[in-house]
């Protein structure tokens, strides 16, 4: 209900607000600090610049169709619409998309954690372990006391980093087109595996399906046409391909140290040289780290906080609240201590690999036949 009152009052048209939500969720610490770009994309040179239309053309089909069937049936609900839309084997994919859940839950926020506390080591010079134990408190402070603080400050925090990413695309790009002219006119397309690229970035598409689906279809409402999910889909896959194209143009200027950095894009903050960037950046990078930790969060306390095991052992929800999180967080950052690359380049692989055949294909392909019911029942 709430989401559509917003959608009623706004004047901006629902396609570009969820392709915003799209766009928004795309865009967290992962992206920020460059490292899953550059695993994916980058390290593939001149490939890299044209694989990532291919990750967000496919993601954009899923999404599609996803999102006019949402329309056709005027469905919010992401439950609701598994059920509906996977009849008769909701409860076969439900269980795909439970798993997928859950070890999201794991891998997004232990990247977090551990981007923060590299960042703040090599900008603070503060111990790891002292970092993570501060992101952990910070976190399970924030969840308890601090919801509607973090709910209000989550859309600044997403601009924040969208303007940090803009301002370092341009000086980085400006920076470094000697070196981006010269890498280019040095390397050609058929120094990488065509197909190994195209590979990654499909996979890449995978786990990115895993939670920018659900969302797209939790802020639906509002489409009128055909067309508008359409232009949804398109508008999306331009914005977010072009980011992820722009930030791989960035890194071309400054290889090979910011694609052997765990930290390229703060790397290359370090060479553009702005103090007040740096700062800035670090700052924005934590504070939206703790934003997404923080909406896991909400998200596990949500689904398990009715459990029997819960609700009838421990009165008090806060409690309830409590043992989830804290839980949530001793795993995280267990996850965290493997570092950025391990947790990208293993864990978000081996998700993207089971999403590609248990969310994002099963997506386009039962998209397709229901398109067709809908075209044929108008």
């Amino acid at each position: 209900m709430e989401n559509k009152s917003i959608n009623q009052k706004s004047s901006i048209p629902p396609y570009i607000g969820i392709a915003a939500v799209w766009f928004g969720t795309h865009v967290g610490p992962g992206i920020a600090s460059g490292k899953q770009v550059v695993s994916y994309y980058a390290e593939y040179g001149k490939l890299g610049i044209f694989t990532p239309l291919i990750a967000m053309a496919l993601l954009g089909l899923a999404i599609y169709f996803a999102l006019e069937y949402s329309r056709v049936n005027n469905i919010n609900n992401f439950k609701t619409f598994t059920n509906k839309f996977f009849h008769p084997y909701e409860k076969l994919f439900s269980t795909f998309f439970e798993i997928c859940f859950l070890v999201t839950c794991l891998l997004a926020p232990g990247l977090c954690i551990a981007t923060s506390v590299q960042l703040m080591q090599q900008f603070f010079g503060l111990n790891v372990w002292i970092g993570t134990v501060l992101m952990a408190l910070l976190s399970v402070i924030l969840v308890i006391y601090g919801a509607a603080l973090v709910k209000a400050a989550s859309t600044g925090l997403t601009v924040g980093i969208l303007v940090i990413l803009a301002i370092i695309v341009s000086l980085g790009i400006s920076k470094g087109s000697g070196n981006i002219v010269l890498n280019w006119n040095n390397s050609s397309l058929s120094d990488f595996g065509i197909l190994a690229a195209i590979w990654t970035a499909i996979s890449y598409a995978g786990f990115q399906s895993t939670g920018i689906i659900g969302n797209c279809i939790s802020v639906s409402d509002g489409l009128s046409s055909k067309r508008d999910s359409a232009k949804t889909a398109i508008l999306g896959v331009a914005l977010n391909g072009l980011m992820l194209a722009l930030i791989v143009i960035v890194n071309y200027g400054f290889q090979p140290e910011s694609i052997n950095s765990l930290l390229p894009n703060f790397y290359i903050v370090q060479q553009i040289g702005i103090p007040v960037l740096e700062t800035a950046y670090v700052l924005f990078v934590v504070m939206a780290s703790l934003s997404t930790i923080i909406t896991f969060a909400f998200s596990l306390i949500v689904r398990f906080k009715n459990k029997p095991v819960f609700v009838n052992n421990i009165r008090s929800e806060r409690n309830i609240s409590l043992i989830i999180v804290l839980v949530m967080l001793t795993l995280d950052v267990i996850v965290s201590t493997f570092g950025i690359a391990q947790i990208i380049n293993i864990g978000y692989k081996y998700l993207g690999y089971f999403s590609i055949f248990v969310v994002l294909f099963p997506f386009i392909m039962v998209g397709i036949k229901k398109n067709k019911e809908i075209n044929k029942a108008t």
